[in-house]
């Protein structure tokens, strides 16, 4: 399982990482002058492909590994050399968030700890340069799952607190509870899982049927 490759990336560091996007500002998306333009109809392509791709059953992923690693490598080389507009980047910005943290799961299902935490952080960063706060939020809570999974429930806590600063979409609050009381019961804080299945509670009763796809 790898487990000395969690060193690489040390609770503090998730905590700091976490803290800082609790608290900073929206990126401004980025355009590059000098590349070639990025095609819209090309990225709808990509959008439309990887999105199946993205959904297959877990015993699938065998099968679409290497593909997801080109597209989210495809997708990288336009947004730091392509040339385009605001809305093409914040598209650009999204798909290679969902892209990176659908990569991180299948290295976590594959006990390759270091290089998961590296694509999440990665997915962090283009969900914040696109303003999507409930995928950062929801990308700190993976980060979150990953430490918790490795019995570093403080750092859990930590990092799903300042997960829920930002996180708007009720469904996505709702997740984010669950998960919180989930690393609040190691510590057997039993007034504290309450609360956060009370809030979880009261956010899947205020949410529509427009969710995150993160949270199915």
């Amino acid at each position: 399982m790898e487990r000395r490759t969690f060193l690489s990336i040390s609770g503090g560091a998730l905590s700091a990482l976490a803290a800082d996007w609790a608290l900073g500002p929206t990126s401004a998306l980025a355009q590059t002058r000098d590349g070639k333009p990025v095609d819209d109809d090309f990225l709808t392509l990509l959008q439309n492909t990887t999105q199946p791709l993205a959904s297959l059953a877990t015993e699938q992923r065998q099968h679409t590994a290497l593909l997801l690693d080109a597209y989210l490598a495809t997708v990288t080389e336009l947004i730091e050399h392509g040339r385009y507009s605001p809305a093409t980047g914040h598209r650009l910005h999204t798909l290679a968030a969902s892209l990176a943290q659908t990569v991180a799961w299948h290295r976590f299902d594959l006990g390759q700890h270091t290089p998961a935490s590296q694509y999440w952080v990665a997915a962090l960063h283009n969900a914040h340069a696109a303003g999507g706060h409930d995928m950062g939020a929801g990308l700190l809570g993976d980060l979150a799952y990953q430490a918790a999974w490795r019995k570093d429930h403080t750092t859990a806590a930590s990092i799903l607190g300042h997960a829920l600063t930002r996180a708007q979409n009720p469904a996505a609050r709702c997740l984010l509870q669950l998960r919180l009381a989930r690393t609040l019961a190691a510590h057997n804080d039993r007034k504290a899982v309450l609360r956060a299945l009370g809030a979880a509670e009261k956010h899947l009763a205020d949410a529509g049927t427009d969710r995150p796809a993160w949270c199915s």
